[in-house]
């Protein structure tokens, strides 16, 4: 079980990196001379999902220093009037609101609310705000293992270090099992970076991956601040980044901007009804647990009774009616006995039937996955075919190959390369996604044999346990009788009394490092993990905007931070 909850932690992070890696494509080229340039176009909505109100797309910029301190933040709002109002109340706590792209104008109502003359329009506006950022973007730099200023590393050469720390501080309390806890809003920091291969060698990232097309190397880093907290997941078991760590050989060093992008989509996007099976697992589990323990205290009564029976023996004969006691302690600790396998294979049967149903479900899941990656392909060859790059029709088996080769036909052409790079690093991550998806609907099918497994197991031990219990009657109606054969009886109950320490043993073994297990994990990892990714995706989803949004109002809301370059003066 303790597999089964890193599996699903792993599907969240591949889904979060694929997500990601599609968006970087469109974040690397935001503001490269620190202005704003809103060129989003409103599309018509003409699928069954029409908007039914209007909306708010907000994209914050943060231009930084070179160590991340903020020197200015403009925010870039889309209101989506998909139902064509002509007045728009907008709340936003913007400075120098500015109409970048129409002639819509607004005014202040009386309760200081913006409201937008739009005739059904869309409306674009920009502005300056002044408030913290919910993440804080921090990068040092070490020169052969010492700390230093950006400033005076320019033009240095040596072992240098580039560190982007990220500090979450948006959060909400949140009840979690009857305890007040911060489950921070899931940021996914992304940061990209291109280094000259005149400068950089030996580039290498910790928590993110390296391209290299031989004239320049290109860095995408990936962090989850917060996100280790949320989930409450120990670092033994699965460590998630809050940090990108960049090394380099570098000789006169310069260095140009850095981009990060910072969403919390992904988990405001996340679907988190298909964790309510794990409930059924769970409920399935408590019964195993009640079985189990009267197992147990079954196998302990008949053990007492036949201790009690065999220490009384050398008074059997003036002491039948104790003896008659004892058989019939006997015959309740198996009735016991009896009862609790019953209970167990009820458990198992349960457990069993929890796990098919979520076995079931794998098609559906693979076939789900496989058509975004084809949809993936479809989408990578459109562009290819924009940019006039003729290949072979791209699937999940040939794409890589395919690319390679575009790539050494572009190879002199830095543009076209960096892009078919960057495709095809968004399609490696996906594939990584849909490879581990593989692996764990493949894990939940062999689950689901194993409870068969103990299924068949359960039975089996009922079937023994009644037996038991016939033979525990048999012995009490045989004990009242046992006046003249006393001696043979001590030698038999002797062998049972035997036989009874090894049951009780084998029970116990069974439970503590089987039952025990199931129940401990099933209660603690896996539901547990359930109730927190429900928590952070709620979180996640209360989190749709940073300069203001009216309350009949969706939103979504993303974060690029740029820094500034490095020169040599």
């Amino acid at each position: 079980m303790k597999k089964l909850s890193l599996k699903i932690v792993s599907v969240i992070l591949a889904m979060i990196i694929s997500v990601c890696a599609v968006i970087a494509v469109n974040a690397q080229s935001a503001d490269n001379t620190s202005k704003v340039n809103n060129t989003q176009e409103s599309k018509s909505v003409k699928d069954n999902n029409k908007p039914t109100k209007i909306s708010k797309d907000e994209t914050v910029y943060v231009l930084a220093g070179a160590d991340g301190s903020v020197k200015k933040v403009i925010v870039s709002d889309w209101i989506k009037n998909a139902i064509s109002e002509g007045k728009i109340s907008d709340k936003t706590n913007l400075k120098n609101v500015k109409n970048v792209k129409g002639n819509e104008k607004y005014t202040l109502d009386s309760n200081n609310m913006t409201v937008w003359d739009a005739q059904g329009n869309d409306v674009y506006y920009s502005g300056n705000i002044d408030e913290e950022l919910p993440v804080n973007l921090s990068v040092s730099y070490k020169l052969d293992g010492k700390n230093i200023t950006a400033d005076k590393l320019a033009g240095k050469s040596g072992k240098v270090t580039i560190r982007f720390d990220y500090e979450n501080k948006q959060y909400e309390t949140v009840n979690i099992d009857g305890k007040s806890e911060k489950i921070y809003v899931p940021f996914v920091m992304l940061t990209g970076m291109l280094f000259n291969n005149d400068t950089f060698r030996n580039v290498e990232v910790t928590n993110g991956k390296v391209i290299n097309d031989g004239d320049r190397t290109a860095v995408i880093g990936i962090a989850l601040p917060g996100l280790q907290k949320n989930l409450n997941i120990t670092s033994d078991k699965l460590e998630l980044p809050d940090f990108v760590e960049i090394t380099a050989d570098v000789e006169n060093f310069k260095m140009g901007m850095s981009i990060t992008l910072a969403t919390n989509e992904l988990f405001s996007n996340f679907d988190t009804s298909k964790l309510n099976d794990l409930d059924n697992v769970a409920n399935s589990v408590n019964d195993l647990t009640g079985g189990m323990n009267q197992l147990l205290d079954g196998s302990s009564a008949l053990y007492n009774g036949l201790d009690l029976l065999l220490s009384k023996s050398n008074e059997l004969v003036n002491g039948i009616k104790e003896l008659a006691n004892g058989s019939k302690t006997l015959k309740e600790g198996t009735e016991k006995i009896d009862f609790g396998a019953g209970n167990i294979k009820s458990g198992a049967f349960e457990l069993y039937g929890g796990l098919n149903e979520l076995s079931s479900n794998n098609p559906q899941l693979n076939g789900g996955a496989k058509q975004v990656f084809e949809t993936m392909l479809s989408t990578a060859q459109s562009q290819l075919n924009n940019a006039g790059i003729t290949t072979p029709t791209l699937t999940i088996e040939n794409y890589s190959a395919v690319l390679t080769a575009v790539l050494s036909k572009v190879s002199n052409i830095p543009t076209a390369a960096a892009s078919v790079t960057t495709l095809k690093a968004s399609l490696d991550s996906y594939n990584q996604f849909y490879t581990g998806l593989l692996n764990y609907t493949g894990g939940v099918e062999k689950a689901t044999n194993g409870a068969k497994e103990l299924y068949l197991g359960a039975n089996q031990l009922k079937a023994g346990t009644e037996e038991l219990k016939l033979g525990s009657e048999k012995l009490y109606n045989g004990v009242l009788k046992l006046e003249d054969g006393t001696s043979v009886l001590v030698g038999g109950v002797s062998e049972l009394k035997n036989g009874a320490v090894k049951l009780s043993g084998g029970l116990k073994k069974l439970n503590d490092e089987g039952v025990s297990r199931i129940i401990k994990l099933v209660n603690g990892d896996i539901k547990g993990l359930a109730t927190r990714i429900k928590a952070t995706a709620d979180v996640s989803k209360n989190y749709k905007n940073f300069s203001g949004i009216s309350d009949d109002m969706d939103g979504q809301v993303k974060f690029i931070y740029r820094t500034d370059e490095i020169k040599v003066k």
